[in-house]
């Protein structure tokens, strides 16, 4: 007799089971490893429990789903720093060179795409590793 438990017996009160969103429903997040475990332990046959070593590797397996939501969350709060860091040079004038030639332009925005950062110059896209300078504009300029 098999000693795993089939997640559709799982109550349907579950949050995976919740009117979330498609892509909510297709992921399970480690609230939800947590629930299929002990509902998995709780429905166990007794005279042929659950091994040591099945138990530490769903453990471990539990522990790794932790660190990559850690990891992941820890990702997320970086790229919102660079976005506020590169956020700054909004309405400065930047200088860059691409292929071989100079432009000037004011920041309008940044972008992002693919994780790549851009600053917006009028209608253009200017990657921020090509900008050679960045300089506020004084009273004066205007």
């Amino acid at each position: 007799m098999s000693n795993w438990v089939d997640i559709t017996n799982v109550s349907k009160n579950t949050s995976i089971f919740s009117n979330k969103s498609f892509e909510e429903k297709s992921s399970l997040g480690k609230d939800d490893f947590l629930r299929i475990l002990t509902t998995q332990l709780s429905h166990q046959d007794p005279s042929s429990p659950l091994q040591d070593k099945d138990f530490i590797a769903q453990m471990a397996t539990f522990s790794s789903l932790e660190q990559m939501t850690n990891l992941n969350k820890a990702f997320e709060k970086f790229a919102n720093q660079q976005m506020s860091q590169f956020s700054g040079s909004i309405g400065k004038e930047i200088s860059w060179t691409l292929e071989g030639v100079s432009s000037t332009g004011v920041v309008d925005g940044v972008s992002v795409q693919n994780g790549n950062y851009f600053y917006m110059v009028g209608n253009e896209k200017v990657p921020v590793d090509s900008v050679i300078e960045i300089k506020r504009i004084s009273s004066e300029d205007k």
